[in-house]
């Protein structure tokens, strides 16, 4: 409550009394965002340490390690099982970024 209405300090919550407050700091402004598109990324498939126990043969699952080009983070799919890799999708999208989709030509093991 604002003083000069009443004609006396009013306590508030914490002793702060929100008309005399400063505003909050403004937080910097976003950063310009990167165009979309298709970008190449580098991939490699990596083994699971335990066996899928859906698997037959109990082989270790792969999964398919991307560095994304668009938010410098790794992006993880389901690369197929030892012995028989499936490295698919050849392309697919950053959640993080919209509209920013990534490719990756070679596979290293």
């Amino acid at each position: 409550m604002n003083p000069s209405i009443t004609g006396h300090q009013v306590p508030t919550l914490f002793g702060l009394d929100l008309a005399d407050a400063e505003p909050p700091p403004r937080a910097d402004p976003a950063p310009e965002p990167q165009p979309a598109g298709l970008r190449p990324a580098a991939a490699r498939l990596v083994p699971t340490s335990s066996p899928d126990m859906a698997d037959p043969e109990r082989r270790p699952l792969l999964l398919l390690v991307v560095d994304c080009p668009f938010c410098d983070h790794q992006h993880i799919h389901p690369g197929g099982h030892v012995g028989a890799p499936r490295p698919c999708p050849r392309r697919s999208r950053c959640v993080g970024h919209p509209g920013g989709s990534y490719f990756f030509p070679e596979v290293s093991r």
